[in-house]
């Protein structure tokens, strides 16, 4: 049995998949994170290892090493029958400032490190990760790229 951190997500969905350790959650973003559960209307899904990791499992995936899925601070997620600019925009709308947009796995990752700058990304399928100051510039990209 697994205890909720909110009404709608327990503490077992954001749990370290390597080791199974869980920590604090950021209470900024699990707030903004259930709101944007309300507002969408619909489930939203961690994606495994897109919650809380331990420095071992970061460094396994590649993951920053400053990352905030250290800190409690960062999701990745997805939710069905919506697409992940759908998704992104309504994250923005909320308060998360910093997007990235993985369109080839299939999640966005949200969070709420205010000792970034505000900023989105894209990770293409090479793997490589392109920069913008501002979503809708990525959004654009996207669009352009499937063009």
């Amino acid at each position: 049995m697994s205890i909720f951190v909110t009404k709608n997500f327990r503490f077992s969905e954001f749990a370290c998949p390597c080791c199974g350790k869980d920590r604090g959650i950021d209470s900024r973003f699990i707030y903004l994170l259930q709101n944007l559960r309300e507002k969408i209307g619909k489930p939203i899904y961690i994606t495994k290892g897109g919650g809380l990791r331990c420095r071992k499992y970061n460094q396994k995936i590649g993951g920053y090493r400053n990352s905030p899925h250290l800190r409690g601070m960062a999701g990745d997620i997805h939710a069905k029958n919506m697409s992940l600019i759908q998704l992104a925009k309504e994250s923005k709308s909320i308060g998360f400032s910093r997007i990235g947009i993985y369109p080839h796995n299939y999640f966005i990752h949200i969070d709420t490190y205010s000792a970034r700058p505000n900023a989105s990304w894209i990770r293409d399928i090479q793997g490589r990760y392109i920069y913008f100051r501002k979503l809708e510039e990525a959004i654009e990209f996207i669009s352009k790229e499937k063009s």
